[in-house]
């Protein structure tokens, strides 16, 4: 099957798609505002949104990890669906969110990961 053959370089493809959330880490009122529109303010906004990119970051990390190391995948992939799932829908959970372009071409991206780590996961069950 295609992306049993194929998952090494998606995997790192994905990963690093998944890594450009350093963003938010290293400057979270640019990454919000492109991402969201707008800007949390204030210093636990910012402690929270920096600790979400750099956790999103070492998940992106993980995710090109598990394309060379075939054993660690199984929970890599479970824990990247969770979380892109999660974002998935508190994203459109937001009615002010789900208007905006720039958040929905992360969530669609973010689908787009999940659908082919679950393909992958149910092509080598």
């Amino acid at each position: 099957m295609w992306i049993v053959a194929n998952i090494d370089w998606v995997l790192v493809v994905c990963g690093v798609l998944t890594c450009s959330m350093l963003l938010m880490a290293v400057a979270p009122k640019v990454a919000m505002l492109a991402t969201f529109g707008e800007v949390a303010e204030g210093p636990v906004a910012n402690l929270i949104a920096r600790s979400w990119g750099a956790m999103i970051f070492a998940s992106g990390l993980m995710l090109i990890y598990a394309a060379s190391h075939a054993q660690a995948r199984l929970p890599i992939l479970l824990y990247s669906i969770a979380g892109k799932l999660g974002f998935i829908v508190l994203v459109l959970a937001e009615p002010r969110f789900r208007r905006r372009p720039s958040a929905l071409i992360a969530v669609a991206g973010d689908l787009a990961i999940v659908a082919l780590l679950g393909w992958y996961l149910l092509a080598t069950e």
